[in-house]
């Protein structure tokens, strides 16, 4: 019946994005997950701390004097004001309103008027602490004792990722903007690509959105994946397009090889194995070492592995694209999304200090950050969908909203781990 939630037909009521009682019940994701906070380079002397704030949480993700990271509640425990509303640098926590204070770690270190607050014992006011764990120089943080450890949750995709140096990874751009809809709306936007032949019919005699392949694995309720062969026609128009075509309009460029400025496709050669070659040669200038064993997979297609809850990012050498998306001061009807990439360096060279998000305002488009090249563009044609999703759906005649079997799974599994946590059976708990 529609209206009904039953994923096993795909059909789920609007209620998940437009109800704000939904909202606070599926508020416990928020509490039970781990979430990526930072970058390592975003915290790299002690005493450097970023705000990480996320429904009505606020964590301080802290660098302390042995190289460590922790991250405690960015809450006075005297009239709970927040200690910091800004990422930097302390020494210790203070609170800008009455002074009471707290070591980098969390302890109590000073009580303001201390004859005043017999009741205040050490002990009992130390600030509450976060888990934290790391993986190829991403900072995340899950505010549940319980919670199972990071390298578990994330499986398979610190399996996948061995070959890819992200040891050598640094943030090169980060941009985020606030747009109009649900959380997951917007998430969700980015786990398909059954959209592109109506949302970006420029990129279908490049990109194979038919061909696309999505991947939800057995007992791994947290990560999903799809790949979308790139430098390849969609099958839409396969027979309209050279393989000269598509390689021209996938480079961008014409001055490879070829006195005319043009470089042309050798004798079987297809666009897919010329572009395959060319990023080899980017990934080794990149690296400062060759990589002639790097599939044209590897080299050329999308992958784009989804972290319960808020978390999406490319594989292979990249450079790789990552995305977040996080609810707006704890709006139901609006998302913080934020989006960048991430490169490599050469081995044994320090790593860039990372760039300061570039805020984009409500009248800017994705495409005036120049540091995310032409895919600003295509991020503007997939923000038009979302907020026209979220009036859609006040607008709805019917209750349900129906997934595809194949091609929108990811966003089923999405939903369905949200219910499990919901339920109160904990797949990310021991």
């Amino acid at each position: 019946e529609v209206g009904n939630d039953d994923l096993a037909t795909g059909i789920v009521s609007r209620d998940r994005y437009l109800d704000r009682e939904w909202y606070e019940r599926e508020r416990v994701i928020w509490e039970k997950t781990w979430q990526m906070a930072c970058r390592e380079e975003h915290i790299p002397e002690a005493g450097d701390y970023v705000v990480y704030d996320i429904g009505k949480r606020s964590f301080l993700v802290t660098r302390q004097q042995d190289g460590s990271i922790t991250a405690v509640a960015n809450t006075c425990l005297h009239r709970g004001r927040k200690l910091r509303l800004e990422s930097g640098h302390a020494d210790e926590f203070r609170c800008p309103f009455h002074g009471f204070t707290w070591s980098l770690k969390g302890e109590l270190a000073h009580v303001p008027c201390e004859f005043d607050f017999p009741q205040v014992q050490a002990e009992d006011y130390r600030l509450y602490q976060a888990q934290v764990g790391t993986w190829a120089g991403w900072v995340f943080i899950n505010p549940d004792p319980d919670a199972m450890p990071l390298l578990d949750y994330l499986d398979p995709i610190a399996r996948h990722y061995e070959p890819y140096r992200w040891e050598q990874s640094y943030m090169a751009s980060h941009v985020g903007k606030v747009l109009d809809g649900n959380w997951k709306i917007i998430h969700e936007a980015f786990m398909e690509s059954f959209h592109s032949l109506d949302t970006h019919p420029q990129i279908v005699g490049t990109v194979d959105d038919f061909g696309c392949q999505y991947d939800v694995w057995e007992g791994k309720p947290h990560v999903n994946r799809m790949m979308v062969p790139f430098s390849s026609p969609s099958s839409y128009v396969v027979d309209q397009v050279s393989e000269q075509d598509v390689y021209d309009d996938w480079t961008g460029r014409r001055e490879l090889g070829q006195d005319d400025g043009a470089y042309i496709l050798e004798d079987g050669e297809t666009a897919r194995q010329a572009s395959a070659k060319l990023r080899r040669a980017v990934v080794a200038d990149m690296l400062g070492e060759p990589v002639d064993d790097l599939s044209d997979a590897e080299a050329v297609d999308g992958w784009y592995y989804n972290i319960f809850p808020n978390m999406m990012f490319w594989g292979g050498f990249g450079p790789n694209m990552w995305y977040r998306f996080r609810p707006w001061q704890d709006s139901h009807e609006q998302t913080l999304m934020e989006v960048g990439f991430i490169n490599r360096h050469p081995k044994g060279q320090p790593k860039p200090q990372p760039p300061e998000m570039t805020f984009l305002t409500v009248d800017q488009k994705w495409a005036d950050a120049e540091e995310l090249g032409g895919l600003g563009f295509v991020l503007d044609q997939d923000t038009t969908n979302m907020a026209a999703v979220q009036q859609g759906l006040n607008a709805y005649y019917n209750d349900g909203v129906t997934f595809a079997n194949y091609q929108e799974n990811r966003i089923r599994h999405h939903h369905q781990t949200l219910d499990r946590y919901m339920a109160g059976d904990l797949p990310g708990n021991r």
